[in-house]
């Protein structure tokens, strides 16, 4: 045998990579770009020059047997392994990376050895080949790595261990943890590795809130392998795991929107900071008559009225907006998460308010005997509605009452007067009958009231029927059309640019007036899109007005806030906090926002809805009416529940008639889905 590596021909022991790993092995035959091998397992095979590793050697005698040439292979590889034992390849780079670039393996193996042999130098290959974050095997020669080279590479190493770890134990865990959630006889499996369980955790929950998340989404497919395809799997699981509990709200992480008040204490400064400024504005109160009409349940009372009328029948109607633009650092931290929650949530499980309740509810709100800073408009209107003037100033009030809507509505059967309440729902009904002579479409349905309370089964859904109080709700809704659309007119006689609610389509005549009836209702819904915010005004054409403002609620929706304070900054300076140009860069923004949590409002309370549905399916029937048939399917409506639902043409006989009412079998219920099903449909005799 030769004693140092040879060219590669017959007899020569040569090595190459079979699936990243060194195989020895001896040349049978060479044939011009191919060689014959047999290799150490045994195998005999046809192999390609470029495949040949660059250290060869030694070579065998020639006639020596099959078996002569695997011995020799055994005893090499086992030689090469011995010699792999001690070689230090960081060493080595330490010693070359500052003077060598690039060198072949039998060179670097003579700074190791003074006459390097041909299993040494192989065991050094094999060595470097192992070292990827040092060396980088570029044929025939081996790039020694500077050290940033080297800093990141071992990092991406490590990155890599830690990914594949997380994989595999990751898809066993879920794997377990899926069978526990779906199987009430299946345990619940033990955590993985303290690390894993870790990284594991932050996966499902960015998975849950981010499901388009493009750095997670590659590791999340790697990790779900295996698990059925859901929408909510990464929800399910982090309930099953116990990260989240049951009924979690996961819509709220999807748009980054922190429930409760806590996120206010990251604010403390800023806060505190406007209700010092707000003590030093503080004024004696005007005199001014004013009450308030909310729900039983409101803390943050952002409005309040007074009506008077006069000799000649014209109606005095005094409006206070809760104004906390008074203090408000529009581009402040405070200002720009207020931005991103766009307004209030109501809820069935809970109330968050739009502003920190220390200054929305604490500060702002429009109690009764508390003197604080409101945006005062006062109106002229003829006898039948008609406005005739608009005023409007920033000073200081303090309501006389804060009335509930049973409290306005019982006082208003036995004491009319009182609080000039009688006028004010006889400006409302004018108001409301000029909305309609101008094509107003109003729908009069009340959803139901929903309630969640904890249980020790879990949160238990409670569902009744609105307090009947429509001459309060009617004072309430057409005082607060009323002043949005005063105030939009007045912005623009002033070339005042603000956010309106538009809602620019045409209606047909017929469907302009009040609807009760759940076919009509429905008819009149498919007529109707979306309204959405826009600076230059139009018609909103469902409540029947030219041109509509939002200012009446400061305290719950942020486009109020903006357009109450551009007021003010007009009122104050002779001119407005943004122009046109500005207002129309934030819009998508603001439209978009407005879109994120109007999609948590409606889903989240159709979850309660649903989930109080799947509580009572097996025991009860429902009252549905039939709205309409659309093609293979007739909606129904629910008119307790203020549901629309579709069911099959089939479950409904042959003839469909709007309005026949039936009993109907409800069932596979999935409430996180948004999913109800039809099951059967009796007609009523």
């Amino acid at each position: 045998m030769s004693s140092i590596s040879s060219p590669v021909s017959a007899h020569c022991v040569i090595e190459y990579l079979q699936d990243n790993q060194p195989v020895l092995g001896c040349v049978l035959e060479e044939s011009g770009k191919h060689v014959r091998i047999i290799n150490v397992n045994k195998r005999v095979m046809k192999l390609s020059l470029s495949r040949i590793l660059p250290w060869t050697g030694p070579k065998l005698p020639i006639g020596s047997s099959r078996q002569d040439v695997l011995d020799v292979l055994e005893t090499r590889h086992k030689k090469r392994l011995e010699h792999q034992d001690a070689i230090d390849a960081v060493e080595l780079w330490e010693l070359t990376h500052p003077e060598v670039e690039a060198e072949s393996a039998e060179w670097l193996a003579g700074l190791i050895w003074p006459e390097p042999n041909p299993d040494q130098i192989a065991a050094l290959g094999r060595t470097l080949l192992q070292h990827k974050a040092y060396f980088k095997f570029q044929p025939p020669k081996f790039l020694v790595y500077d050290p940033a080279k080297v800093d990141a590479n071992l990092a991406a190493m490590e990155a890599n261990r830690r990914r594949q770890m997380l994989v595999t134990q990751g898809q066993e865990f879920l794997k377990a943890l899926w069978k526990h959630h779906t199987s009430k006889q299946a345990p619940k499996p033990p955590e993985p590795d303290p690390e894993v369980a870790a990284e594991l955790k932050q996966l499902l929950l960015r998975s849950m809130s981010d499901p388009e998340h493009k750095e997670m989404g590659g590791l999340w497919t790697e990790v779900r392998r295996g698990l059925p395809e859901h929408e909510h799997l990464p929800l399910l699981l982090a309930q099953a795991w116990g990260l989240v509990p049951a009924h979690y709200n996961v819509l709220l992480d999807q748009i980054g929107y922190a429930w409760g008040d806590a996120w206010s204490a990251n604010h403390r400064k800023e806060i505190a900071r406007q209700q010092e400024l707000w003590e030093s504005l503080r004024r004696p109160a005007e005199d001014l008559p004013l009450i308030s009409i909310d729900s039983a349940s409101t803390l943050d009372m952002d409005d309040a009225f007074w009506v008077e009328k006069d000799c000649q029948g014209r109606y005095r109607l005094t409006l206070a907006l809760a104004w906390p633009g008074l203090t408000w650092d529009f581009g402040s931290e405070l200002d720009m998460e207020v931005a991103q929650r766009m307004s209030s949530l109501y809820l069935p499980e809970g109330t968050s308010h739009l502003l920190p309740e220390a200054l929305g509810i604490s500060l702002y709100s429009l109690e009764a005997d508390k003197s604080t800073s409101a945006f005062v408009i006062q109106m002229t209107l003829d006898s039948t509605g008609g406005l005739l003037d608009t005023e409007l100033h920033c000073t200081w009030v303090r309501p006389r009452a804060n009335l509930t809507y049973d409290q306005a509505e019982a006082l208003l059967d036995s004491d009319p007067e009182a609080h000039n309440l009688d006028q004010a729902w006889a400006l409302a009904e004018s108001l409301r009958a000029r909305r309609i002579e101008q094509g107003a479409v109003i729908l009069d349905q009340s959803d139901p009231i929903l309630r969640v309370t904890s249980e020790d089964n879990g949160p238990e859904v409670h569902l009744a029927p609105p307090a009947s109080t429509p001459r309060a709700q009617l004072i309430v809704s057409e005082f607060m059309i009323q002043v949005n659309t005063a105030l939009a007119h007045w912005a623009q006689e002033q070339h005042i640019p603000l956010l309106h609610r538009t809602q620019d389509i045409r209606l047909p005549k017929n469907l302009a007036g009040v609807w009760d009836d759940p076919v009509d209702i429905y008819q009149a819904m498919r007529g109707m899109s979306s309204s959405k915010l826009e600076i230059q005004p139009q018609p909103h054409a469902s409540l029947g007005v030219r041109a509509y403002a939002p200012v009446s609620s400061a305290l719950r929706r942020y486009p109020d806030l903006m357009n109450l304070s551009q007021l003010a900054a007009y009122l104050f300076d002779g001119r407005p906090l943004w122009t046109q140009e500005e207002l129309n860069a934030v819009l998508p923004g603001l439209n978009a926002r407005a879109k994120a949590v109007g999609k948590v409002q409606r889903y989240r309370t159709r979850y309660w809805k649903l989930l109080y549905f799947q509580r009572w399916c097996k025991e009860w029937t429902w009252l549905g009416i039939v709205v309409a048939e659309e093609g293979q399917h007739v909606v129904v409506c629910l008119p307790r529940e203020q549901l629309f639902l579709r069911g099959s043409k089939q479950l409904f006989g042959d003839k469909i008639i709007p309005g026949t009412r039936y009993q109907l079998e409800l069932g596979k219920i999935d409430p996180l889905n948004n999913d109800i099903k039809i099951i059967k449909a009796r007609e009523e005799e």
